[in-house]
């Protein structure tokens, strides 16, 4: 009886402990004044589509008394939207430092092909539309032709996520065309051929043929020698050579 009066006790002295802990740090925190901000685009290395001065702009539009108020002044998830509108915002996290500091991270959405269409516009990594950027062009796999976003959701996204999730075809290919008969045509990084792939139907074995002709036939007869290379033909490779 004693020891389970003595293990209560324990955990009443515990819970009164967090509970006062906790006021004092929530106290703490209502006291901290904002002093700065500070923006963290996690990537931008491989992007320039957002920068530090871009976010700053819309906190100060947003909270254009944000300096020297408390950190409850700021609405984060008021502001974590506002931000997260921007269409090269993929997420935005927002917090502060107990120095004062009012800290936004970015992470930018990942585009992976470039539609030129109209005026042109990116996709990403997630199949979602990106405008271009005034300030930005990413090196991305390209695509031209007779493209909607009919043919983009049935079969072309699905060849471009194969073209750059593979280390090999991403650094061959630049280049998709797309004829009116929903037939593609590639665009290689090295040598002056086309490459006819055809419709989409068994393309990742097509990439098979491309695969073993770049790493077998063309070290041995050249990468200059065709014009084309058809690949719609089963169990075939038809290499037309220049004139």
């Amino acid at each position: 009886m004693l020891k389970k009066i003595t293990v209560i006790l324990i955990w009443i002295s515990l819970l009164g402990y967090l509970l006062v802990s906790f006021s004092f740090v929530g106290d703490k925190r209502d006291a901290i004044i904002l002093n700065d901000i500070k923006v963290k685009v996690k990537d931008s290395i491989d992007s320039g589509f957002v920068s530090n001065k871009d976010v700053e702009k819309i906190v100060k539009k947003q909270y254009p008394d944000w300096e020297g108020n408390s950190v409850y002044a700021i609405n984060k998830e008021v502001l974590e939207d506002k931000i997260n509108r921007v269409p090269y915002v993929k997420k935005s996290e927002i917090y502060s430092s107990l120095s004062g500091n009012l800290i936004v991270e970015i992470h930018q959405r990942n585009p992976i092909v470039r539609i030129l269409q109209g005026r042109g516009y990116y996709i990403d990594e997630e199949g979602k539309k990106m405008p271009l950027s005034p300030k930005f062009t990413s090196r991305v796999l390209v695509v031209s032709g007779a493209v909607n976003e009919q043919l983009i959701k049935e079969e072309l996204f699905d060849l471009v996520k194969f073209i750059t999730n593979d280390e090999f075809w991403k650094s061959q290919i630049t280049q998709i065309h797309v004829t009116r008969g929903k037939e593609y045509v590639l665009v290689p990084r090295v040598g002056a051929h086309k490459i006819e792939l055809g419709s989409i139907e068994n393309y990742q074995k097509k990439f098979e043929k491309l695969y073993a002709l770049y790493t077998d036939g063309f070290t041995k007869t050249g990468w200059n020698r065709y014009k084309k290379i058809n690949l719609k033909y089963e169990n075939q490779v038809v290499c037309t050579k220049k004139n």
